[in-house]
């Protein structure tokens, strides 16, 4: 499976997220994306995938511009 389909398919697993926003730079990457939509997400996989980015999606990992010590670089 492509990254992006797996990428894709974990944040529409994410009942908190409503629209994701994919993108592309050419029609024919569009398809990895939308293929997402008739992935379903194993939820052992997706327990994993929670597991290994919370600290990310929190915004407060080392270096992430969202951390709550401020802007990178301030």
């Amino acid at each position: 499976m492509p990254l992006v389909t797996l990428s894709a398919a974990w944040v529409l697993a994410n009942k908190a997220i409503t629209a994701p926003i994919i993108g592309a730079s050419r029609p024919e990457q569009l398809d990895a994306s939308l293929a997402a939509v008739s992935y379903a997400l194993d939820p052992d996989l997706k327990g994993h995938l929670d597991d290994l980015t919370y600290e990310y999606r929190l915004g407060d990992a080392p270096g992430s511009r969202l951390s709550s010590r401020g802007p990178v670089g301030c």
